[in-house]
This record gives structure tokens, C-alpha cells and sequence, in this order.
């Protein structure tokens, strides 16, 4: 910026409690290279009024120019200016005009931070009481909003008290009824977020007048969770099943921050008194559906794989951890609270804004003990002092280079989010530590490694760096980490060792815990076809009776490739076997990813995704039908790399149920629904097959998500059958009307162009080779 740089237009950040904002360079929500702060403005008689303006460069603190990031560099500084030996003096470097001068922006003392805050912490206690200030001027409705009104009663201070009160008795007249209709819009995140608070406040204060409103959002909230115990942006609305409860979702499907927080509040809404059959239903099937994550990674957005890249994503461990922990689920608070505590230095990340990874992390974080969220606490210092702004807000900051859809919150009020970490100590509420196991507590050499297995993560290259220099033998020690992340980071590490020797990974493949064996089949998949010496110790773990280690096999046999290609008959074996412990079929799912998995889809190149070659299409064909009703359309989806290698004659006996996965939708995995249904129609049209030409406009669906290229690719398919589709032309000219009137006609113009075309080509076009049919 000294030398005429110019800034690139991406959002600025709060610089602290100055008054002053600033843009800081940042590029994949990391400022690790910026060395400089452009002022870009300062609020009117705040404390950096009068001492920087806009288009000031601050170049460094305390007299020294910036050697490291300078936005956590500053963070450092703002929390060291505020104590009593520093006087609240900030000391700047600032660049103007060609000149640089040293300038002192004189701050509010709020005291020392110390290894227990925010416990006995008189600074912690001062910014709780400049933020609820700052809340109860600043009412608002929404998720925020909530979440703000939340920490006002966390606080547990009596004058707040009335506030609170009214404002959730607004929420909650007792004569409310909710609608099961998809009018109710982003019903989820409305009701998820208003029955949480509800339920908190009436855990808190014995308010009997909200219990009718809770007993109908929790009601209400089951109702509409899916069969696969998930919620998306809204419910399971029966419109969408044919009038049935628990059915598919809409949209593209689960969306796990807004259906943690659904889950979580039925969970709170039985301790308020709830007992309906339907509610406890819903919290077992959402059990089952979070609980499958436990030991095994990071929380995803839907009901995708286990995230092993990350300790928490966009906050939904912390949430979890909280959610489990209200159960005295010992295995699920202990696991997703200790992954919260370890992703410290991962908190900027978050899908759309990191909002929710900034409210649920120190939250999470608490279910493992005081002194974990202590030292969680301890990391972030200087993120939380940079959020704070001078009138006792925490204006919401965004990641590092984010913008457009990736940063959607920047009217949103974040104080309440922050103010709970401060006021885990009052313990008043849920959110806030009520209720603690101390069996769950991390201390000592456990809560050390916690810490040690987040340290120096860095978003450029997802925590990889620090494990570059570990020799090989510490390498192979992480891979018995109790962490998921850890194991993946050392596996991708040991692999670039081009001498490594696979008899120690061996050896672990037989170890009693099952986090050394987890571990080895991870490092054995990185090394891919350099694993070939392991594959028969992993066919044996096949059939262990742990879910996670089977599937952990499978997918090393499957990175080996090619040279372990006698492991299909086995795997045939395993997804054609029942498995009542196994309710949602996910060995069968991640099975079906290992065999026809292509172009490094999840990281992999299915066994059989490019050659069927010697496979016995009579011992496969079984396990292909359960495939295609796999309840998960991810997996269902794989199968289509099979459909390109058949000719009619081997692909003939399985016509009846490439059929039945075009009409018959998976229950989940929506977001990938439309994956099989368009592969088998380009196989039926591919052969011929005559009830091909009608499914093309069955499944058109011209108000669903995803309808952009599901109806081009539909329309494309359709021309293959060229003059034979003239009994469709009246269907296919009520669809071109309808594309006409559609409310995103401007963004299918291209459909109703292709549209036209296809109705002229039917038109002109010869009937061709004769169809074929499935009757």
C-alpha cells in the first residue's frame, strides 16, 4: 500500500476495539503474507478518531514494522494495550503521505487475560457487560437476533430479565399453530433456532406461559424430520411424500448446521416436558444419523462422508458435542467435544461465512471441562479481541478473501455469539456449561495432545505443513492419534516418503485400539498401488465387526487399484449380505464407492469404475440391484461408470432395476438424486429401451433444485430417440408453455431453445431402429 498498491475489493475487517476498520490482505481465509493495513474508515469520535483517516497505512506495533501477520499481529497488540502495564496505549506504526510516524490510540483498560479466563477474569466480565448493553439497544429478529437475546439471558442478570421475557413471549403466543406447508420457508433454521431458544429460556426461568409454543415447534420439528433421521433448509414436508410424514426432503437435502440445532432442540424440549411418540422417534432416527460420525471425523454439510480434513466445520462438532452430552452420551459428547477443543486455529472456515463456527466453537468446546475451553480460549485471544469493536459489539468479520456467496452475513449482529464464550462461567444455560460431565473433563497430557493436534493449522494447505517435519517415525505414532484429522494428515505425509516400509503399517493393521488400525489402512490408501504387500491383512479386515475399520479396508484395497482385483468377489459378498446392525447400509454404500467410483470422485477410482473385465456379471448383478436401492442416491449414483461398459445382452437382466431407480427416488443424499436417474435414462435410451421416452419428462421436475441441468440433460437424452418420440410431442409442447410462464425464465431460455429444437427434430426425424421394451 506504501508503494501505490491498490486493494482488491474484498471486505475489510474490524480493527479491534479502535473505532477504525481496515483492509488487510487475505486469500483463502489466511492473511499470513499481509505485512500492512489500509484504514478504509474511522467511526467519529471513537478512540483512533482523529489519530487515523481513511487511506492511513498502519505498518507495524509497538514500534517494530510488522514481521508476521499483520492482522493477528495487531489482534496481539489491541489484547496486550488493554491491560493495566500497557495503560490501554496501542502503539501503531502509520504510514502517511510518504511519512512514517509512530501514534498511540489510547484504549478502555479492561485488564489481563490469565490461563482460567474467562473465569475470575475481571476483563471477560467487562466486555460481557459493553456487549449486553450494546444488545439491549439493538434488538433484531432472526438467527442473530436469537442468539443475542440468548446471551442476555446467560448473563443471569435480573435487569435483563424483562427484556428477555417479552421479547420470547412475542415468539411464542400460546395459541400458535405452525403449518406443515412448504410456505413456511427455511423452516428449520426458523423453527430449529426459535425452539432453542425457547426451550433454554424456559430450562432457565420456569416460564410455564412459552411450554404451548415449545410443545408445537418440537412437535412440529419431528414431524418433518426425514426418514433418514436429517433436516435441509426445511422439513420433510408431507406435500413433497405423497402426504406422508418422514419422507425426502426437498431441496438439495440435509443441511447438518440447521439440522443439529433442530435435533438438539427436541433433546431440550423433552427435558421442558415433552413426550410425544413422534419426538422421540425423531431424536432416535437424528441419533443414529449424527451419532454414525462419532470416532470417525468431522460432521459434514449433509449426509456425506466423515470430513477428515478438519477437527470441526463450521461449528457442527460443537453443536454435536452439546447435543450428546444433553443425553449422557458419554462416546459422542467426549469425541465431538474434544475435536472442537482441537480446531482452535480452524474457526475462520465456514460454508457462506463463518458465523456458526464462531458461535458453536467455544460452546462445543465446554462439554470437555473448564480447563479445555480455557486453553481453546487461550488460542483465540487475538480473533476475539479484533471482533470486538469499541462500543462493546462484535461486528461480524467474514474469512480472509471471502466474498460474494461466501460471505452472506455482514449485517449480521455476532455479539451474542461471542458473549457466550465469555459466559460459559454463569453456566445458566445448556449452551453455556449447564450440565457438565466431568467424566468428559480433558485435562493433563490428554488435553495437551488436544491442543498439539491443532497447532499451526494453516488453510493453504489444510494443517499439512507442521507434519513435513516429523520424521518417519513420528509420523507413524500420529497415526495412532485418538483424532481422525491427525491420522489423515500423517497418512498424506508418510506417503511422500518414497522409501517408507510397509512393516510397520502391517504390524498395526493387528493392533488392539482400533484408532492404530484406522490409521494404517488410512496411510496404506495414500500410498495407493505402493501398498500391494498389505492386501491381505486388509481382505481379512473385511469382515471385522467394526463398520469403520471394513470400510477403511475397502478403501485401501480400493486406492491399491488394479493388483487386488480378486477383493471383488469379496466385496460382492459383503454388500450382498444382511447386516441388521447396519440399518442404513453403509458398508454397502462406501462399497459401492470402492467398486465404481471414477475421475477421483471421493479421492478414488472404484475398482471396477473403467474394466469389468473377468467379473462374473451373474455373481455381480445381485449386489448391483442393492446398490440401486441403496437408501443413499450418492451411492446409487456410482453405479452409473457400470451402465457405460454393458452391451444390451449383459446389461439386459439388469434393466428391471435400472428402471426402479429412475421412478423409486432415494430416501437421502438428494443433493446427488439426480446422478442415476439421468445415467439410466441414457442407458435405456442408449439400447432402445421404449419407457425410457416417457421417464425423460417424468422426472423434469420444473420447480425442484438442480432443474438446470436435469432438464437440458433430459431434453438431450430424448433427441436419441429421434422420430420414435412422436407420441411425446403434445407432453413436450405443455412443457415448453410452462418454461414460457416459469419464474426463472430468463435463466432457461437455453431449455426452451433446446426445447423447440427437439419438438422439430421429433417432428422431421424417422422413427429409426425399432424400440425394445421391459415388458
Amino acid at each position: 500500500m506504501t508503494q501505490g498498491g491498490q486493494p482488491d475489493g474484498l471486505h475489510d475487517w474490524n480493527l479491534g476495539p479502535t473505532g477504525a476498520r481496515g483492509w488487510i490482505w487475505g486469500w483463502n481465509l489466511e492473511t499470513t503474507d499481509s505485512r500492512q493495513i489500509l484504514i478504509t474508515s474511522v467511526t467519529p469520535k471513537s478512540p483512533a478518531g482523529g489519530i487515523l483517516r481513511e487511506g492511513d497505512v498502519v505498518v507495524g506495533v509497538e514500534g517494530r514494522l510488522f514481521r508476521g501477520d499483520a492482522r493477528k499481529s495487531f489482534g496481539t497488540a489491541v489484547t496486550a494495550a488493554e491491560t493495566v502495564q500497557k495503560g490501554g496505549k496501542l502503539a501503531l506504526l502509520r504510514w502517511r503521505d510518504g511519512e512514517t510516524e509512530s501514534v498511540t490510540i489510547p484504549l478502555r483498560i479492561l485488564g489481563n487475560y490469565h490461563d482460567r479466563s474467562p473465569w475470575d477474569c475481571q476483563k471477560s466480565a467487562k466486555i460481557v457487560e459493553a456487549g449486553c448493553a450494546h444488545i439491549v439497544n439493538n434488538l433484531k429478529e432472526g438467527v442473530d437476533g436469537k442468539i443475542n437475546v440468548l446471551a442476555l439471558l446467560a448473563s443471569g442478570k435480573e435487569e435483563y430479565l424483562p427484556i428477555v421475557k417479552d421479547y420470547v413471549r412475542r415468539l411464542a403466543p400460546t395459541d400458535l399453530r405452525l403449518e406443515m406447508s412448504p410456505a413456511s420457508a427455511m423452516a428449520s433454521w426458523h423453527w430449529g433456532y426459535t425452539n432453542l431458544l425457547l426451550t433454554e429460556y424456559y430450562l432457565a426461568t420456569g416460564d410455564r406461559e412459552v411450554l404451548p409454543a415449545i410443545l408445537q415447534y418440537t412437535i412440529r420439528l419431528a414431524q418433518g424430520q426425514s426418514g433418514a433421521g436429517s433436516w435441509g433448509h426445511a422439513m420433510a414436508w408431507p406435500q413433497w411424500n405423497d402426504g406422508k410424514e418422514h419422507g425426502r426432503l426437498g431441496g438439495y437435502g440435509a443441511l447438518n448446521q440447521a439440522g443439529l440445532v433442530c435435533q438438539l432442540s427436541l433433546v431440550l424440549g423433552k427435558k421442558c416436558g415433552v413426550e410425544e411418540p413422534v419426538v422421540d422417534k425423531a431424536i432416535e432416527r437424528g441419533n443414529t444419523f449424527f451419532g454414525f460420525y462419532i470416532g470417525k471425523g468431522s460432521i459434514p454439510y449433509g449426509d456425506n462422508n466423515p470430513e477428515a480434513r478438519f477437527h470441526d466445520d463450521n461449528g457442527k462438532n460443537g453443536i454435536a458435542a452439546l447435543l450428546f452430552d444433553a443425553q449422557d452420551h458419554e462416546m459422542g459428547a467426549k469425541f465431538f467435544s474434544r475435536m472442537t477443543v482441537a480446531s482452535y486455529g480452524e474457526r475462520e472456515r465456514g460454508h457462506t461465512g463463518n458465523y456458526f463456527s464462531c458461535l458453536w466453537g467455544a460452546v462445543g468446546a465446554m462439554r470437555a471441562g473448564h480447563e479445555a475451553v480455557a486453553a481453546y480460549l487461550k488460542e483465540q485471544r487475538w480473533f476475539l479481541d479484533l471482533n470486538r469493536s469499541h462500543d462493546g459489539r462484535f461486528p461480524y468479520q467474514g474469512g480472509a478473501g471471502s466474498s460474494g456467496a461466501e460471505h452472506k452475513y455482514p449485517s449480521w449482529d455476532c455479539t451474542g455469539a461471542f458473549l457466550l464464550s465469555y459466559l460459559l462461567p454463569e453456566g445458566r444455560l445448556f449452551m453455556t456449561g449447564r450440565g457438565v460431565k466431568g467424566q468428559n473433563a480433558l485435562k493433563g497430557m490428554e488435553l495437551s495432545e488436544t491442543i498439539m493436534a491443532g497447532r499451526s493449522f494453516s488453510s493453504w494447505d489444510h494443517g499439512l505443513a507442521p507434519y513435513r517435519g516429523l520424521s518417519p517415525r513420528q509420523l507413524l505414532r500420529a497415526l495412532q492419534s485418538w483424532s481422525p484429522v491427525v491420522r489423515q494428515r500423517a497418512a498424506k505425509i508418510l506417503a511422500e516418503h518414497e522409501d517408507l516400509s510397509l512393516e510397520g503399517l502391517v504390524d498395526r493393521l493387528d493392533a488392539v485400539d482400533y484408532e492404530s488400525r484406522y490409521g494404517a489402512c488410512q496411510a496404506i490408501a495414500a500410498l495407493g498401488e505402493r501398498g500391494l504387500s498389505a492386501a491381505n491383512p486388509l481382505r481379512e479386515l473385511l469382515w471385522s465387526e467394526d463398520l469403520w475399520l471394513r470400510v477403511q479396508a475397502a478403501q485401501a484395497l480400493a486406492a491399491i487399484g488394479a493388483p487386488v482385483s480378486e477383493v471383488v468377489p469379496d466385496f460382492v459378498k459383503m454388500i450382498s449380505r444382511e447386516d441388521q446392525s447396519d440399518p442404513r447400509e453403509m458398508t454397502q454404500r462406501y462399497l459401492a464407492f470402492c467398486l465404481f467410483c471414477r475421475r477421483g470422485v471421493l479421492g478414488m477410482e472404484g475398482l471396477l469404475a473403467h474394466s469389468i473385465e473377468g467379473v462374473d456379471l451373474g455373481e455381480l448383478r445381485p449386489a448391483v440391484e442393492k446398490i440401486l436401492a441403496n437408501p443413499n442416491a450418492r451411492a446409487r449414483a456410482a453405479v452409473g461408470s457400470l451402465y457405460r461398459q454393458l452391451s444390451y445382452e449383459e446389461v439386459k437382466p439388469f434393466l428391471p432395476a435400472v428402471h426402479k431407480a429412475i421412478v423409486e427416488r432415494a430416501p437421502s443424499g438428494v443433493m446427488f438424486d439426480d446422478g442415476i436417474r439421468l445415467e439410466g435414462l441414457d442407458l435405456l435410451a442408449r439400447h432402445r429401451i421404449e419407457e425410457g421416452m416417457s421417464l425423460c419428462l417424468d422426472i423434469l421436475d420444473l420447480d425442484s433444485w438442480g432443474k438446470r441441468y436435469r432438464v437440458m440433460r433430459c431434453l438431450k437424452i430424448l433427441r436419441n430417440y429421434g422420430g420414435a418420440a412422436k407420441p411425446l410431442l403434445p407432453r413436450l409442447r405443455e412443457v415448453e408453455a410452462q418454461l414460457r410462464e416459469h419464474r426463472e425464465q430468463k435463466l432457461l431460455a437455453l431449455h426452451m431453445e433446446e426445447i423447440g429444437s427437439l419438438i422439430e427434430h421429433i417432428e422431421n426425424a424417422s422413427a429409426g431402429e425399432p424400440l425394445r421394451s421391459l415388458r
